[in-house]
């Protein structure tokens, strides 16, 4: 069973899923194709951009290969994307 996620986590789900699709499709790539071409699995890639994984760090890394960029960009697209002052913390 997993863990129930907060409301900012499932914000932050959401934005890397939008993110990991509007490249995708920018790069003219199914799922499928995407995850051959760089041994991710398609059930996984899937997963993340349904917001239904909260994918390690070694997967985002790789996404953001897979999608042509560097993880420092992927972030950037992730925060632009976030609401004004979002954070997972009450601080």
């Amino acid at each position: 069973m997993q863990p129930k996620i907060t409301k900012r986590e499932k914000i932050l789900l959401d934005t890397i899923s939008k993110v990991i699709k509007i490249k995708r499709n920018e790069k003219n790539k199914s799922q499928r194709t995407l995850s051959y071409e760089y041994g991710l699995q398609k059930s996984f890639l899937s997963r993340i951009e349904n917001a239904q994984n909260e994918p390690k760090l070694f997967n985002i890394w790789k996404i953001s290969e897979a999608l042509g960029l560097k993880p420092s960009e992927f972030f950037m697209l992730i925060e632009k994307e976030l609401p004004k002052n979002f954070n997972l913390t009450d601080i």
